[in-house]
């Protein structure tokens, strides 16, 4: 297996990770009923809550882009060295951002957004060649 496409399991693995942080979170703070519910009527959710549901769209938007791609790259089979740092470039900005961005530290989450885009456009330059 590539590692463009293990980069892509891995960003899903930390997808899940962070939902199931989000699921537990909920349970804790909300009750198992409400939970388990509909979740209308709850106070918005504020501090590192906030920041953990946006950290867990944020993932979902990085992957709706970065996966294409590598199953393009990959499906052409044009993966290369660069295609190949730029998937790990990618799974390494998102671990980080994920965890800044809970953390709730501005400039290092931007800073990691940044270079998951990167990673992206690393994994993708095979297109283009």
């Amino acid at each position: 297996m590539s590692i463009e496409l293990i980069s892509l399991a891995l960003a899903a693995g930390l997808l899940l990770l962070l939902t199931l942080m989000q699921g537990t979170r909920n349970v804790l703070v909300l009750g198992l009923p409400t939970a388990a519910g509909n979740q209308h009527n709850i106070e918005p959710w504020q501090g590192w809550h906030d920041r953990l549901n946006r950290a867990v769209r944020n993932q979902i938007e990085a992957i709706a882009i970065y996966a294409p791609v590598v199953l393009t790259v990959y499906t052409l089979d044009l993966a290369n060295t660069t295609s190949a740092l730029g998937a790990q470039l990618f799974v390494l900005a998102r671990a980080v951002h994920a965890v800044v961005y809970i953390i709730g530290i501005p400039y290092a989450r931007t800073a990691a957004w940044f270079a998951g885009i990167l990673g992206t456009v690393l994994v993708a330059s095979p297109l283009f060649a």
